[in-house]
């Protein structure tokens, strides 16, 4: 029989899973919403605080956890004296597939396209694009139902994340923010770190309360209150199961769907830079090509992988309405 301790020590774990370890690090909104103005240009301290309209005393917070983990480095400044400035650095910059996928998951889904550049213009082709995940090997859009999943060299069980990172934060985007910026509002519930947890449970063929409870750990309110959240913005919607007896579960609508290269691409992300010496948890197919699945984000025009330096921004009246490549 399990000792006390042995179940205390049990309840304080989850499965190991890159997507959870990276929004252990960056799962809310702040820390998103300045890692994808880090991509739009911004370095200094009074540009993000007016180009997001964040709070001096959360931005010094959030400057100084992303410093820690390795997504920023404080360097002197261009003018010299004693201003500092902040660069990304080699793990912040590969955070840039993540955040075209948010981008794009809010030009067909957010009503509030005025807080986001009008169109995303690749250098490479001189086209107005937009970002679309592939399978590096074959090239083909990815689809999650194409997708096949197994346990990877480093599955095993992670350590619970401290209580205050998976806080929800309940404030809006701020209407009066300067900057467009390549993350729009759906931080406001992507932008924490167990409603995204609970997305992934989906992707990894969870339906049911108890399934998802099981892969995340999540609180029983926790877990209500984000199935509400999800439930209310569209993502999710409770139905009655076809198994006998029949019973309540969760599915997916063609938003929620949508949001699967953000998932994609964040795991990718946590495989590549918080994997322990084992390597990933978890390990992905891509049935189509029966390669190993390597995501990446190119250009639906001409095919090339994207780069923070080949992608600029541009104001426009209308808002981009072509689809991505399917």
């Amino acid at each position: 029989m399990a000792t006390t301790s042995s179940r205390a020590s049990a309840s304080r774990t989850i499965p190991a899973n890159s997507v959870s370890r990276a929004l252990a690090l960056i799962g809310d909104r702040w820390s998103l919403l300045m890692l994808a103005a880090a991509f739009q240009g911004v370095r200094r301290f009074d540009d993000w605080r007016l180009g997001i309209g964040i709070a001096t005393n959360v931005l010094t917070d959030r400057l100084n956890r992303l410093v820690d983990c390795g997504c920023l480095v404080r360097v002197p400044a261009a003018e010299g004296g004693r201003r500092q400035e902040y660069r990304l650095t080699p793990m912040g910059s590969a955070f840039y597939p993540t955040a075209l996928m948010f981008w794009r998951f809010d030009r067909r889904w957010s009503r509030r396209r005025r807080l986001q550049p009008g169109a995303l213009v690749h250098a490479g082709c001189s086209a107005t694009m937009m970002p679309t995940l592939v399978c590096a090997h074959c090239r083909k859009p990815v689809d999650p139902h194409e997708v096949a999943y197994r346990e990877g060299p480093g599955a095993g069980q992670d350590r619970m994340p401290p209580p205050k990172v998976s806080r929800r934060s309940t404030v809006q985007l701020d209407d009066g923010a300067q900057l467009e910026m390549l993350v729009g509002d759906s931080v406001d519930y992507f932008g924490d770190r167990w409603t995204q947890q609970v997305l992934a449970a989906f992707f990894l063929g969870a339906h049911r309360y108890e399934e998802i409870r099981a892969q995340t750990r999540i609180s029983t309110n926790l877990l209500a209150e984000r199935l509400k959240l999800l439930t209310e913005h569209g993502m999710l919607v409770r139905r009655q199961s076809r198994a006998q007896p029949p019973h309540m579960e969760y599915a997916l609508t063609p938003k929620g769907k949508d949001a699967y290269p953000i998932i994609l691409t964040l795991m990718k992300w946590g495989d590549q830079w918080l994997a322990t010496p084992a390597g990933p948890p978890l390990v992905l197919r891509h049935l189509p090509c029966r390669r190993r699945l390597d995501p990446v984000v190119v250009c639906d025009c001409c095919g090339d992988e994207l780069d923070p330096r080949h992608v600029s921004f541009r104001r426009t009246p209308a808002a981009l309405t072509r689809a991505p490549s399917r």
